[in-house]
């Protein structure tokens, strides 16, 4: 369910930062009276919407049709919506960038394999390798899997528990969303000067 987030997080909003290059719309954006905070986070929000139809779907086939019940239903939709602010704040930062929707998808894709099998996907990342117990936890996947399998099953996954993994993820999505304002901030930058 993390890597579903990620994916449609990082693929939407980060093709649709990068659209707005492609097709020069991001010059008015820039232009515009707007802040450049507003632009971004409208962004956000825009591919927030998008991206919560298919996360709702994945939610009803993982409930529903495969039948893993959540232990707390408030945890799984809190949650749910902390890592899609969280990953698509990082494809809106992706998308500005990058700034190709070419590049985008396949930079998305990539990332996603190796930080699932790196996250703790089959077994807490900790248990195995120090080294990637220790790499793994400076990356949202392996708090957003621990704080899922709290949310479904009631289990701690994580040395720092459900109250730390949640402020940890909270600070992801704050410099995510920090990271692409700073990204455009610099583009404003480089389009004054052409």
């Amino acid at each position: 369910m993390v890597v579903s987030i990620m994916l449609r997080g990082l693929l939407q909003a980060g093709a649709n930062a990068a659209r707005e290059y492609e097709k020069g719309t991001i010059k008015e954006l820039i232009l515009s009276p707007a802040r450049l905070w507003a632009i971004q986070v409208g962004k956000i929000l825009g591919a927030l919407v998008l991206n919560s139809v298919s996360v709702l779907v994945v939610i009803i086939v993982i409930v529903f049709l495969i039948g893993i019940w959540p232990v707390y239903w408030d945890e799984l939709l809190g949650f749910t919506v902390l890592l899609m602010i969280t990953f698509v704040a990082l494809g809106t930062l992706i998308g500005t960038l990058v700034r190709r929707r070419q590049s985008v998808i396949p930079l998305s894709i990539g990332m996603t394999i190796p930080i699932f099998f790196l996250s703790g996907a089959f077994g807490p990342a900790t248990w195995g390798d120090p080294v990637i117990g220790f790499v793994t936890q400076f990356q949202p996947v392996y708090y957003g899997i621990a704080i899922f399998q709290h949310a479904f099953h009631d289990f701690t996954t994580t040395q720092t528990g459900p109250l730390y993994d949640k402020i940890i993820l909270i600070g992801f999505a704050v410099a995510a969303v920090l990271g692409s304002v700073i990204a455009l901030r610099s583009t404003k930058g480089e389009s004054s000067l052409r």
